[in-house]
């Protein structure tokens, strides 16, 4: 490596390192989505208490009024498993009574003409009513009981939709049949592996695209030009970024490491979640990775250099992530068991390609052969990205304007920086 692109990734690498802002960018991250993590739960758990309460009918008296005579039980199993048993009344009117008395709590009318409005009506005391509160759960269990002794049990089973159905898929290249949850398994590395890309992007797209402009803007491209070539002043800058966003990401990493180890050890994570660990899934997933990392870094470099402002260059970088994002629109055409045209043109579209080709990773349709191709397709771009950072920044490093100069870009380069 030569002495002067050492020189910048090292310089780069250790300025951001002993920035307070570097590690609180990192560590802000997993912390503030932690919190959030563990404040849905709370609040989820809270809320499903308090909807599981109000709507718990085992310590409170029912009652029920049949005028269509077409209930033949009137008891339920409750959810703990006991039994309880509802007061039978002999008119509407004197269970609404006896509801008003404090002698019932809930009261369950089922009309004459049930047969053919398929309503019940229920009625409750507002000391045991809620906006939230829901009672149909045992007069349900009355009617579905009844329904079950009237017909067979195979046409009961169709009715409420309790078939069990068992689905075996064969695999494409041994012809054996596959297991779901081996399935499942395969996707969970590839998939992560998406997740932490898209983190990379938002995380570090904003950096990434200033990461040129504020040498221009400072004016320090004028001292650094005079004892540098622009080759190594960028590529030693692309390698430097690259190691800092891998820096900020095993950051991000490892708590949540821990915390995994920590809820399996604790069983708050079910044992039933398993994680293929093969060699192609690993080698797939950190090969895409990397290399679209490599050539997210390249093209947010190369904005970076054709924008004289960091104005100019946020505006630029929105078109271009939403190019690399652009297969997240359409992820139903990733999940196709047989990719169509579309799905390969993203694919191999240089900015569309790591996610969509990620995608396709993680549902099994992305063969051997496709991820070397994809991957020669990221790799070449990135040469020629690259290739390009260097030939418009050895032509506007100089350029302090507000708008690009196109006759400047198309000039011949400075003799000093061939």
């Amino acid at each position: 490596m030569r002495k002067n692109l050492s020189n910048v990734i090292k310089f780069e690498v250790t300025r951001n390192l002993k920035k307070p802002t570097f590690w609180i960018a990192a560590l802000l991250l997993p912390i503030l989505l932690l919190g959030y993590i563990a404040l849905a739960g709370f609040t989820g758990y809270n809320a499903g208490m308090v909807a599981e309460g109000t709507s718990d009918t085992s310590d409170m008296t029912l009652a029920v009024f049949d005028e269509a005579t077409y209930l033949t039980v009137t008891e339920i199993t409750n959810p703990d498993g006991k039994t309880q048993k509802l007061e039978v009344y002999g008119s509407k009117e004197q269970g609404i009574a006896d509801l008003k008395a404090d002698k019932i709590d809930i009261f369950y009318f089922i009309p004459a003409d049930f047969n053919t409005t398929f309503t019940v009506e229920v009625y409750a005391k507002p000391s045991s009513s809620s906006i939230f509160s829901s009672f149909d759960a045992p007069i349900k269990n009355l009617l579905a009981t009844t329904a079950a002794g009237n017909v067979e049990p195979t046409d009961f089973a169709v009715l409420t939709n309790t078939v069990s159905v068992e689905t075996t898929s064969f695999s494409p290249d041994t012809g054996e049949p596959t297991d779901p949850s081996e399935m499942l398994a395969n996707m969970i590395i590839p998939v992560v592996g998406l997740v932490l890309f898209y983190i990379l992007i938002v995380m570090f797209g904003n950096r990434l695209t200033t990461a040129m402009v504020e040498e221009k803007e400072n004016r320090i491209s004028e001292m650094i030009l005079t004892s540098m070539n622009p080759k190594d002043l960028i590529t030693g800058k692309i390698i430097s970024l690259i190691t800092l966003g891998f820096i900020q990401l095993a950051a991000l990493l490892v708590p949540v490491l821990i915390l995994y180890l920590f809820g399996v050890n604790s069983g708050i994570i079910p044992e039933g979640i398993v994680i293929s660990w093969s060699a192609w899934s690993i080698f797939s997933t950190l090969s895409l990775l990397l290399f679209s990392y490599f050539l997210f870094t390249g093209l947010c470099v190369t904005v970076s250099t054709l924008a004289p402002t960091a104005k100019d260059a946020s505006s630029f970088a929105s078109v271009l992530i939403i190019l690399v994002i652009l297969p997240l629109f359409f992820l139903s055409s990733f999940m196709a068991d047989t990719p169509d045209t579309f799905t390969y043109i993203l694919s191999y579209f240089p900015p569309s390609a790591p996610i969509a080709l990620m995608f396709r990773n993680a549902f099994g349709t992305l063969p051997t052969h496709e991820l070397f191709i994809g991957l020669a397709v990221i790799a070449i771009t990135s040469f020629f990205v690259i290739r390009l950072a260097v030939y418009i920044y050895t032509r506007t490093a100089l350029e302090f304007t507000s708008k690009v100069n196109l006759r400047k870009l198309l000039s011949s380069p400075r003799k000093s920086w061939k």
